[in-house]
């Protein structure tokens, strides 16, 4: 029997066999997302084929903006952040539709280009913001990867609690997508002919009991990322923490703000995020 209590660090988790590290994920905090998640896993197996939902508002004063899900979820776990982002203004958001279960993660990717480039030209807008939780950081690294007209059009490139160097429950999980999370590392370059780099946020919580923070954060130093910690949170709760939407809202537009961005003086540290 295994026994997995808040006291059991998460180097601990992270090294455990997988089914150790799916009860850990199984925390108090975890119940009702685990819940939820279960209730739309119906809808997550639903599409046959990636595409994307559209949410347009009235007002659109910022680039538009691109949300890729991860494992076998579904856009609805950015329904508080696409509020808050509607509320500051950013008035062309894309949630990528696809099922990790029966997709390949290359035809992923591809849909993700070509949402994103659609999303630019429908708006007019220079460049695209792209937010992925989870598997979805992996898939949005994948695409900025392989296409060079994306990557000199993306602005800010943001994942959420991606194992960026595998997690070992992933071993378990069925469908090809799952195995770009395996353990190992993923060599992957930052982007392809970006005439300036993409700026890349990562944002992990040190109370992820799937993905640790060692496999979260974004320490290639090719990337430059900046990680930002958002304490205490479970690998489901990240995404409609108040303390991760009012850090990233923010950081998006910051981006935008300074035409000329480059990688800011603090890439590749740890910013305060809560």
């Amino acid at each position: 029997m295994i026994v997995i209590s808040a006291n059991v660090p998460w180097t601990a988790l992270y090294h455990a066999a997988p089914a150790g590290l799916f009860v850990g994920m199984l925390m108090l905090p975890e119940l009702r997302p685990v819940g939820m998640m279960a209730l739309q896993l119906p809808r997550a197996l639903r599409p046959r084929r990636c595409g994307g939902i559209r949410h347009i508002a009235d007002r659109n004063a910022h680039y538009p903006v691109l949300l890729v899900h991860g494992y076998a979820a579904t856009g609805s776990v950015w329904t508080p952040l696409r509020r808050a982002l509607v509320e500051a203004g950013f008035g062309h958001i894309v949630s990528l539709t696809y099922n990790s279960l029966a997709t390949d993660p290359a035809a992923v990717s591809a849909e993700l280009t070509r949402q994103a480039l659609r999303a630019i030209a429908a708006t007019g807008a220079p460049r695209i913001h792209l937010v992925g939780h989870s598997l979805g950081g992996l898939v949005i690294r994948d695409a900025l990867a392989a296409s060079a007209a994306l990557s000199s059009r993306t602005s800010s490139a943001v994942t959420i609690a991606s194992p960026h160097r595998g997690v070992s429950l992933a071993r378990l999980a069925p469908g090809r997508c799952a195995r770009i999370m395996h353990r190992g590392s993923r060599s992957i370059p930052p982007e392809a002919g970006a005439p300036r780099p993409v700026r890349w946020l990562a944002y992990y919580s040190d109370g992820d009991r799937v993905v640790p923070p060692a496999s979260a954060r974004l320490d290639d130093p090719r990337y430059r990322a900046a990680n930002l910690l958002i304490p205490g949170c479970g690998h489901l709760t990240i995404c409609r923490d108040v303390r991760l939407i009012t850090s990233l809202v923010p950081e998006l537009i910051r981006t935008e703000t300074f035409a000329g961005f480059r990688v800011p003086a603090e890439a590749g540290r740890e910013l305060a995020a809560a």
